[in-house]
């Protein structure tokens, strides 16, 4: 989870820059498909390829569903919002898709949220404002409202891959259901594009921007949602939707060390803060080691081979 974390930060500061140069959705396009082609290389390397026959095609197209919502609405929605706003209010914003993600998953997937976890969800959000809004909380018309509801829309369907990619993780290797579930966001996107902004700007663009929209592809794509969906198969996902917090935390050191941009005292504070939510939401009572991961008790049966 930090791992993903870090990768879905990469994005945040990437993404300005390429968007001078790109339309969103046509960045949407190239970082999907690269995060594609990265997926596919390591599907192909681990002997992955076999397993795809035993996904019924219920599965096939239930992974191309969440595909919809995980990958062509997400990256629209994103990319979208980082036209309009800053990087650090998107990420603020994109990031409270764990509230989401903990009533989808007590609604959908019966996971309790004790006391002890609410209050760790209270003090990241309270960590993630302050470092979001690190110069100050004045929001003046610098602020685009469409942009900000784009990005609450993003946090929403983000919820609801996540959770929905949980009932599928039980029966399927979680590599597979990305890689399906990418390519079908994929094609989706391209088909948009063909019928709206065309290609002819995007093939126009620098190779730089081509460059930093295939490092935006492979890393929050290619990277970090592997990543995401290997860790919603050993942990409760309002639990692990915890970690998300991290990356606004990560989104704002890169956009310094990338965009120069700077940060005040309360960028600490609430890095402090978002520390000790995950502390407060580890479930260590619960746990129980199965085969060198931590799993909860009422998922210890064991995973299918990958």
């Amino acid at each position: 989870m930090l791992g993903f974390a870090f990768f879905g930060a990469i994005g945040h500061p990437l993404a300005r820059i390429v968007i001078i140069e790109m339309h969103p959705l046509q960045l949407a396009v190239v970082s999907l498909l690269s995060g594609f082609l990265c997926l596919l290389a390591f599907v192909a390397a681990s002997g992955r390829f076999p397993l795809l026959r035993r996904m019924s095609k219920k599965d096939l197209a239930a992974s191309a569903g969440i595909g919809a919502v995980g990958f062509f609405a997400f990256q629209i929605l994103t990319f979208s919002a980082l036209a309009r706003i800053p990087a650090s209010v998107n990420a603020f914003l994109i990031n409270t898709s764990v509230v989401y993600i903990a009533i989808l998953a007590a609604a959908t997937l019966g996971e309790r949220l004790p006391p002890r976890r609410i209050a760790g969800v209270i003090l990241a959000l309270l960590g993630v404002a302050l470092i979001a809004f690190n110069r100050g909380f004045l929001v003046d018309g610098s602020i685009d409202m469409v942009g900000c509801l784009l990005s609450i829309l993003g946090a929403v369907s983000f919820a609801v891959y996540s959770v929905a990619g949980k009932r599928l993780l039980n029966r399927n290797d979680p590599i597979l259901v990305t890689t399906v579930a990418m390519l079908a966001g994929t094609v989706m996107l391209a088909a948009l594009v063909t019928v709206t902004t065309g290609f002819a700007s995007m093939l126009s663009a620098t190779p730089r921007a081509w460059l930093l929209a295939s490092v935006i592809g492979i890393t929050m794509n290619g990277l970090a949602y592997p990543l995401w969906f290997l860790s919603l198969r050993r942990l409760p996902a309002s639990h692990v939707s915890v970690y998300l917090y991290l990356t606004p935390v990560f989104a704002v050191g890169l956009s310094y060390l990338i965009l120069g941009e700077t940060f005040g005292w309360l960028f600490w504070i609430g890095g402090t803060l978002i520390l000790t939510a995950i502390v407060l939401t580890d479930p260590a009572p619960r746990r129980l080691r199965h085969g060198g991961a931590i799993l909860p008790k009422s998922e210890t049966r064991p995973n299918r081979p990958a």
